[in-house]
């Protein structure tokens, strides 16, 4: 699953507040079950309370990202009982990425949370990288580069196993940065589920089926910027399933993103 909670801080009060929508947000977690997440955006609100009610995921809390104090971070959660995590680490977006830095016209730092996980049903690793993208205009540097980052990084960190890419990209499926990644060997989970890229927006800015990125100041008829990529180490992985999770009830969302959900048989 892929996920960015809006955190946890603003606002404090009403349908959009992380008091109103954690019993949702928990609820569909639970519901789905999955195996791993990558979320955005997390403050330590919402990491409190997925710690006290999600106490089968162990977790990352990753690199402390954006320009909105408090911290948020790209945390990584993952089933304790199915996997074993073997080695973590983060990385900025940009030339100098194992510091804390800011590059590409993005004036404050963006970068990935990864992490190496070992299945303990049949010994196979597997490497989960998060992120989360600039957006707009003066994003689009950053986002290019950014994508041409983590496929180096994988490249050394996965050189021969599985990997799964989770995030907010804040771009469509036809944009430079999602190229660089299908060029790379990345599948679109939700492509390889049989789904074609129309109306499905995965963004929906609290209004829900209201949504409409032209109103927002969009170019296309969809904004499906959250993304779940899988890449095999040397033999093709199966996509058994993909689907946008619009469980809500309005005018409370989980998060003024929809939920992504991927069902991955990955191979070595």
């Amino acid at each position: 699953m892929t996920l960015n909670t809006n955190g946890a801080v603003y606002p404090e009060t009403g349908p959009r507040s992380w008091a109103q929508r954690a019993p949702l947000t928990v609820g569909l977690i639970q519901q789905c079950a999955p195996n791993i997440i990558g979320f955005q955006e997390v403050n330590q609100g919402n990491l409190t309370t997925f710690a006290e009610q999600l106490p089968a995921y162990q977790h990352v809390v990753g690199n402390a990202y954006g320009d909105n104090p408090p911290a948020e971070y790209t945390s990584i959660f993952w089933k304790a009982a199915r996997f074993t995590a073997i080695d973590s680490g983060e990385f900025w977006l940009s030339q100098t990425p194992t510091l804390p830095s800011c590059d590409w016209n993005v004036p404050y730092p963006m970068g990935a949370t990864w992490v190496r996980l070992q299945d303990r049903t049949d010994g196979q690793h597997v490497l989960i990288v998060n992120t989360h993208f600039e957006d707009g205009s003066d994003g689009e540097l950053s986002r290019v580069e950014g994508s041409k980052l983590i496929v180096a990084q994988i490249a050394h960190l996965a050189p021969d196993f599985p990997s799964i890419i989770t995030g907010d990209f804040n771009c469509n499926p036809v944009s430079a940065a999602y190229n660089h990644f299908m060029a790379a060997g990345f599948v679109d989970t939700y492509h390889a589920a049989g789904h074609s890229d129309g109306t499905d927006s995965t963004f929906h800015g609290f209004v829900g089926e209201q949504y409409n990125p032209i109103e927002w100041g969009g170019v296309g008829p969809f904004w499906r910027i959250d993304w779940i990529l899988a890449r095999s180490g040397t033999q093709p992985s199966q996509i058994r399933s993909c689907r946008i999770i619009r469980d809500a009830q309005p005018p409370i969302y989980p998060s003024d993103h929809y939920p992504v959900l991927a069902e991955i048989e990955l191979n070595h």
